[in-house]
């Protein structure tokens, strides 16, 4: 457990409430496990019903309180009902993690229309509409927004347009609200990871030759992807008082692919 990070002003009696999106599965759901792992009360988003169910009972079985939301991020009613609903459930929230996400494959002419709007309305619209209808619990407990973007965010990379739109878009994003929202006490940052081993990596990469995954590895200069526990670490920290002066932060958390030309 980790409850050497509890947040400033909660306890046992008064503990953290966290809401995640895309919390069944990968990122998000290492996520969840790690933020009740220090004794927050987690508000689940997502659409995998049995997933949701699977993790809510091994929350509960930490000693900690969870609430499972079914819902679609990129329909911002939605969005609204889940914030609203924990909220009012637990009296507030503390810290917000938006996790959910897909990588749809093709360049401009490949993509289609339908493609397209998908990838921005989950990678995008949703981190807006969580904003919109969270930023004002935020307020209330000086708390902290937390984006699970991508090193898509920091470079392009082809074959992968309308991810790579998404990211820049979200990152733009990310410093608004770090800056509109940073006179109030409520930091916002984004996780920038490289590959990670996750549902999502997995089928990108699942047509891959072994000697092609190990090439993709080796141009890491960690030589490895990441696991969703070190995405997961990095989100801790940033929800915590010990990054209490970081705002507008792009965390890459590449293994230093994205430092420059490396050659294994």
């Amino acid at each position: 457990m980790f409850r050497h990070e509890r947040l400033k002003g909660t306890s046992d009696a008064s503990p953290e409430r966290a809401l995640v999106t895309g919390a069944t599965s990968g990122i998000g759901r290492a996520t969840a496990l790690r933020l009740a792992g220090r004794g927050a009360t987690v508000c689940l988003v997502g659409r995998n019903e049995n997933a949701a169910e699977t993790l809510r009972a091994q929350i509960e079985d930490m000693g900690c309180q969870v609430l499972v939301i079914l819902a679609d991020v990129s329909d911002g009613h939605a969005v609204e009902r889940a914030v609203r609903s924990f909220a009012e459930a637990y009296g507030g929230i503390d810290t917000v993690v938006a996790s959910a996400g897909i990588a749809p494959k093709g360049n401009a002419t490949e993509t289609s229309i339908e493609d397209w709007k998908q990838c921005i309305s989950i990678n995008l619209d949703s981190v807006f509409y969580l904003a919109r209808f969270a930023m004002p619990e935020l307020i209330k407990t000086q708390g902290t927004f937390t984006i699970i973007s991508s090193d898509a965010g920091m470079w392009g990379d082809s074959d992968f347009a309308a991810y790579i739109a998404s990211k820049h878009g979200v990152h733009g994003l990310m410093k608004s609200l770090a800056l509109d929202y940073g006179r109030y006490g409520v930091r916002t940052n984004a996780v920038c990871p490289g590959f990670v081993e996750t549902p999502m990596a997995d089928k990108l990469l699942a047509n891959l030759s072994p000697e092609k995954l190990e090439a993709l590895r080796k141009a890491v200069p960690l030589a490895r992807f990441a696991q969703p526990e070190d995405v997961a670490d990095v989100v801790a920290h940033l929800s915590s008082d010990a990054a209490r002066h970081t705002n507008g932060t792009e965390y890459r958390l590449d293994g230093g692919k994205t430092c420059g030309h490396y050659k294994p």
